[in-house]
This record gives structure tokens, sequence and C-alpha cells, in this order.
């Protein structure tokens, strides 16, 4: 492989390990195991620690100690948690982005939101995902607030490895966003009107958690139900060998 340029090695490091986490090349549980790495990379296992030691801090890899360092297994309480955090920082994004947005800024969260909208019906799931976070970046960004929107970025990173993970047991997941929840959130802040946009984004957050645990209630229903028949069915087997065995099985006491 090529020698990285202009960024710090680990950084590249760190870059191309991201990319491949978020796109599924490497997988959830997989070790990422410094040798093999520096190998890999070229590098001595200096600039592998440090790219790890990043990407841990991100949400992306997990340290364990004594065990190493793995990719991410992320539960479904780790996403509402990430959902929790990133509605909080958008309310505040909003918030500034009603006074600060220029014309142009407008015109930009305007072509991210067209470009999820045309994905979505598209059902091109992760041109979507990508779409959808460029749009909530965008007034992340018009907010002007730097460290806000590095607190947005790890949290998009972990948002697209959970959802990514979680799709196949929670295939509510891949239902395609009410394009009105979006819409009001770019409306509002178009129009200057913060409490519109901060209700809006509190709108669309419910929303998502709602979905995220759509599935997980229906699961859990149907495990209720077909325990419960199971429980009646095994009482109504052993009340009735119970009867026959005495002469009343079939007797109304």
């Amino acid at each position: 492989m090529a020698a990285f340029q202009h960024k710090q090695l680990w950084e590249s490091i760190a870059d191309q390990l991201r990319e491949e986490i978020l796109d599924g090349r490497l997988a959830a549980g997989e070790r990422l195991v410094e040798t093999e790495l520096a190998d890999r990379f070229g590098v001595s296992r200096g600039p592998i620690r440090d790219a790890l030691g990043l990407l841990d801090r991100e949400g992306l890899a997990q340290n364990h100690p004594r065990r190493g360092t793995f990719v991410a297994s992320l539960s479904e309480g780790d996403l509402d948690e990430v959902y929790q955090l990133r509605r909080a920082i958008e309310e505040a994004a909003v918030r500034l982005a009603v006074t600060r947005a220029t014309n142009d800024d407008l015109a930009e969260m305007y072509r991210c939101l067209a470009e999820a909208e045309d994905a979505y019906l598209r059902d091109d799931l992760p041109a979507a995902w990508d779409a959808d976070m460029a749009f909530h970046r965008s007034y992340c960004v018009m907010s002007g607030n730097g460290r806000l929107c590095a607190v947005f970025e790890d949290l998009a990173a972990q948002t697209v490895l959970l959802m990514r993970t979680s799709l196949a047991t929670h295939e509510s997941l891949a239902w395609t966003p009410p394009v009105e929840l979006h819409r009001q959130i770019a409306d509002a802040i178009r129009d200057r009107d913060a409490e519109a946009a901060i209700a809006a984004v509190g709108a669309h957050y419910q929303y998502t958690q709602n979905r995220l645990f759509a599935t997980t209630a229906a699961t859990g229903a149907t495990a209720a139900t077909g325990a419960t028949a199971a429980t009646a069915a095994t009482g109504a087997t052993a009340a009735t060998g119970a009867g026959a065995g005495n002469g009343t099985g079939n007797r109304a006491e």
C-alpha cells in the first residue's frame, strides 16, 4: 500500500479503518490486531495504537484489557442513548442556526434533503443514510459551534454503525421516514422560527425512537403470547392427565 501523505499516519489509518467499519468490511465484534494492521499498512505499531485509540474514543472500537481491541458491538440501548444525545445537540444547533444561516447555507440544507428523499424513494438505504446524515450535519454546521459539530460527527459515525448492525433484528429501521419530519425542520430554520425548529427536531427523534422499539415491542409481544399459549397448553394437558387418572377428567366439579 502506498504511504499515506498529508495527514499524520495514525489519522489516515484511523480514517481507513473507520470507513471499513461503517461500510461493513470490518464486522462488529471482529478483532483488530495491532501486529496484523501494522503489517498491512506498512507502519510500526505506534500509529496503529493511536488510530485504534481514536476509534475507541469515537465509539467505533472497544478495547478490552488483556483481550485486545474489537470492532464495537453496540446494542439497542446504545442506539437509544445516541438518539437522546443527538436530539439534545440538534435542538441547540437549530436554535443557533435560525439566526446564523445564510442563503447559501439554506440552499445546501435543501439540497441534502432532496438527495435523502430521492434515495429513500429508490430504497437505496446506504445512500439514504448518508444523505440523511448530511442533512442533519448541514444545520449543525450552520450553528457555527465547532465543538457541537465535533460531538455530532462522533454520534453520526456511531449512528451509521448502529443502524447497519441493528437492521437485521429491527426491520422497522428500514422504514422510509415521513417526508414532513425533515421538511418541518428545514422550513422552520428557513423561516427563522427557533421554537418551531426545536419542536420539529423533537418530533423527528420521537418518531425515530418509536421506530427503533417498534420491532422490539412486536417481537416481545409475540414471544409473550407464545409463552402464554405454551403454558396454557401444558396446564391443560396436565389437568387432563390428572382427570383421566382419577376418573374426573370430563366432569365439572
